[in-house]
Formats: C-alpha cells, structure tokens, sequence
C-alpha cells in the first residue's frame, strides 16, 4: 500500500515540477529585460533641433504594389521634396503593374535623381534590398539612406524629425512609430508592446529592432556586406550592424508613419511566423556579441532579445508538454487531498493554466479583456515563435516577399 502510494505522489509530483520549472525559467527573460526597461523609463531621449546638413537617398523596394503603389510615390514627393533627395526604386520582378505605374509617374523631377533596378527574379526582400545599396553605394555619394515600404505613409514631418536625429553624431540608424489602421485588436495591443519595448530599449542605449517601413541611417555606418539574403529581418539586420559599428540604433516615439495591418486572422499570424523566423535567424547570427562587453548596454538588450526568441519559446513548449503529462498521471492516479502541499500546488498549476488558456483564447477570438489580452499577446507571439522554429528545422525558408493584401488598397 505504501508503495503504491509512493508512486501515485511521485506520478503526480514529477510532472508538476518539471512544468513549474520550465515555465519559471521562460519567465526569467521577460523578468529580466522587463526590470532593465522599468529603471530606463525616465532616462531623456531628445531629439535635437539642429537640421542636418547632409545629402539624402531614399530607398523604396518593390514587389506587387500596384494597389499602393501611387499614392506612396505621391506621398514621397510631398513629404521629402524639401530636402532634394535622390529616390532609388528597386523591383523585385513584379508580376503586376508596379513597373508600369512607376514609369508613368509625373512626379520624378520632385527628386535631385530617380532610377528605377530591376530584379531578373523574385528573391525576397533582403536581397533587393542588399542590391539596391551595393547600386547606392557604387554610384551615389550619400549621407544618408532612407528605407520605406510602398504601403507606409510619411506624416508630413516625418523625414524632417528624422533627420535632425543626424545632427548627433553619436547615433546611427533612426526609426519612426507605426501608426497601424484596421487592425484586430490584439495586433494593436501587440504593436503598442513591441513600440513600447523599442522605445525603452533606445532610453537604455539602442534597440535591435526597428520598423523597416521607414527607417533611416548613415550610410557610412552599415556594412552592407553583412546582410543575409536568407533572413527578412533586413530592418534588425541593419540596425544591428549599425549598434555594432558603434552608433547608437533608436526609434523616435513621436514621429509616425501610416500603414494597414491584415484584417484577417490567417493573415496576421502568416506575417508574424515569417517575421519571427528572420528575426530568430539574425539573433542566432550575432551570438558571438550576446556577451560583448565592447558594446555596452546593447549587449545586455541583444542578449535577452535572444533568450526571448530562440529560448522561451522551446521552455514553454516544454512547460506545455509537462502540463499535458500532469493532467495524464491525474488521470491514472489519485490525489491524496489530505496531503497540503501535493493539493496547493495542483490547484495554483490549474488556475495559472486556466488563466493563460483563456488569455489566448481572448487573442485567438478577438475578445477584449484589459490585462489578459497583455499575457494572450505574449503566450500567442510565442506560439508564432515556436511555429517559425518549427518551420526553420524542417527546411523551410520564410524569407521570400509575401506581404499581405487584405485592406492595403
């Protein structure tokens, strides 16, 4: 009798403390970088009021635009035509009537110079992008480049606020706010995260990440050597360059850019798995920094972000595993309830699992719930990361240009 006693506690206490201890160390990341964001929140980050004096490229990929693509060409050429940029516009072998739409474009004399480059073949993002500053690079003698998408819109103070960031010599790569129309409600509570995240991570020294929808940096400070084809994460990868050549990387959060977020679900969750694998693949890439002091703070940053894409995700996984498993061996053993410690325990496991199912669930149905829908949004942006890992180690490649298109035009 006391053997099969001893059996049932340890059927029921294994697999409860293998789940505690996966999700306390998933946990640590967040607690971590959490603590560092919280100490850095009063810190100023002001943006000078001294205009640069430099000269200016804007970089505008393209692939499949049609539906956007004259509204963001008049857009550029009322925002910047202050500043007498260059415009380089890059193709990605569009099937539609991108190219067209671009050479019958009025508005070209708006810019000191305008050339179109077309792709022979679709590559993904990151390889027109990488061709379009080896062209810049090449042929152009420039301060500054500007990277825009075709469905972002510029604020009309948008290129002007981010330009006078240039006037410090100290920073390097600048990116503006996202100002989201149409999207679900848990896409806004997961943007105003991430835009918060970014924002803290700039006050401690620099952030990682930036919103390659409009994006700016000096030209000199990026090896553009380094970016990886096989990643569409080319906004991390060049703020990230740009840290560790030695100028600080910072989102501006009071200077916006306007764009449409997917209206449907499947939408959404497509873009941020591709999103999450690029980003995993570039935090893989720059392990040799997570522990390097030459960078400062941003080690520090670059490290958790690290911890947070790659690892969390597999230790939740892992803490969601054993969580299955206790619920089996509930199952099949009893639960001796005159026991206090095996009873406390089993009950705080299934309110804190009841509570993370149904903050999901209000991020998989769209149901607003103030503070659940904060943890839904982490526990969903971590079964993206888990699905992007999965695809990663079953060969398949995100990298491609596949943006979305419902509510674009």
């Amino acid at each position: 009798m006391k053997r099969e006693s001893s059996l049932n506690g340890l059927m029921l206490f294994s697999p409860a403390l293998y789940e505690i201890g996966f999700a306390a160390l998933a946990t640590l990341p967040y607690l971590k970088h959490s603590l560092d964001l919280f100490l850095a929140r009063n810190r100023d980050l002001v943006r000078p009021n001294q205009e640069f004096q430099g000269t200016l490229t804007i970089l505008l990929p393209v692939w499949n635009e049609e539906g956007v693509l004259l509204q963001k060409l008049e857009n550029l050429s009322e925002t910047s035509q202050a500043f007498n940029p260059n415009l380089i516009i890059i193709d990605s072998a569009s099937t539609d009537d991108s190219v067209s739409i671009i050479e019958q474009w009025k508005g070209k004399d708006a810019f000191a110079s305008y050339e179109l480059l077309r792709m022979d073949e679709r590559k993904g993002k990151t390889a027109a992008v990488k061709q379009a500053l080896e062209h810049i690079n090449s042929t152009l003698n420039t301060d500054l480049v500007l990277m825009t998408d075709a469905d972002a819109m510029f604020e009309a103070n948008t290129v002007s606020n981010l330009l006078k960031w240039f006037s410090d010599p100290s920073i390097g790569c600048v990116g503006a706010s996202p100002k989201r129309l149409g999207q679900r409600k848990e896409e806004a509570e997961h943007r105003a995260l991430f835009s918060m995240v970014r924002n803290l991570e700039s006050k401690i020294d620099s952030t990682p990440f930036l919103e390659g929808s409009c994006m700016m940096w000096r030209s000199e400070a990026l090896d553009v050597e380094v970016l990886n084809v096989q990643s569409n994460a080319d906004d991390a990868q060049i703020a990230t360059n740009v840290r560790i050549n030695g100028l600080r990387t910072i989102q501006d959060s009071e200077t916006y850019f306007i764009d449409h977020a997917p209206l449907q679900r499947k939408e959404h969750v497509r873009q941020k798995v591709r999103r999450a694998q690029g980003l995993q693949r570039h935090l893989l890439r720059q392990r040799k920094h997570w522990f390097n002091r030459r960078h400062g703070r941003f080690t520090s940053t670059l490290r958790q972000e690290a911890a947070i894409h790659l690892f969390t995700p597999l230790l939740l996984m892992s803490a969601f595993v054993a969580m299955l498993a206790r619920w089996a061996s509930i199952g099949f053993a009893e639960i001796d309830f005159s026991n206090a410690t095996l009873t406390t325990m089993h009950l705080s496991l299934f309110v804190a699992e009841g509570v993370a199912i149904v903050s999901w669930f209000t991020v998989r149905y769209n149901i607003q719930i103030p503070l659940i829908n904060r943890l839904g949004v982490i526990l969903d942006g971590n079964v993206q990361l888990v699905r992007a890992l999965w695809e990663s180690a079953r060969g398949s490649s995100l990298h491609m240009w596949d943006q979305h298109q419902d509510g674009r035009n």
